[in-house]
């Protein structure tokens, strides 16, 4: 019965500490074709159902290059969970056209790790998003 106890115990520790659902935030600097830098904020808000991930990312900045999608809430799409890894696709568009970013990755603790891939530019970011209390 102990041992039992035990391996459910472990169990729901390995649960809770792989959880993506809630807020997270991440800041990078960013630079834009002015010259200038720029501080750039993610605010993802993820809920787990199963497999599935769903749920939002507004990104706030002013750099000029955002002008289009500042601060706006924009739904993921194809978005998976198993155990710690995560995968979903953001999509914009402006005047350039339709912009996909590609976000994967493992919740660390209160951490999210990870890279975005920006299709169509050839960039890579690395993610690393706190959980927001």
């Amino acid at each position: 019965m102990k041992f039992m106890t035990l391996i459910l115990c472990a169990a729901s520790v390995t649960a809770f500490a792989a959880s993506i659902d809630g807020k997270w935030i991440s800041e990078r600097e960013v630079g834009a074709a002015d010259g200038k830098t720029y501080t750039h904020t993610t605010t993802l808000t993820l809920q787990s159902e199963g497999d599935l991930l769903t749920g939002t990312i507004v990104q706030v900045s002013a750099a000029p290059w955002m002008a289009d999608t500042n601060g706006q809430s924009i739904e993921i799409r194809d978005g998976k969970i198993d155990g710690d890894k995560f995968s979903f696709k953001v999509t914009t568009e402006n005047k350039q056209g339709e912009k996909t970013a590609i976000y994967e990755g493992n919740v660390v603790g209160d951490h999210l790790k990870g890279i975005i891939k920006f299709r169509g530019i050839c960039q890579t970011w690395t993610l690393d998003a706190r959980r927001s209390n």
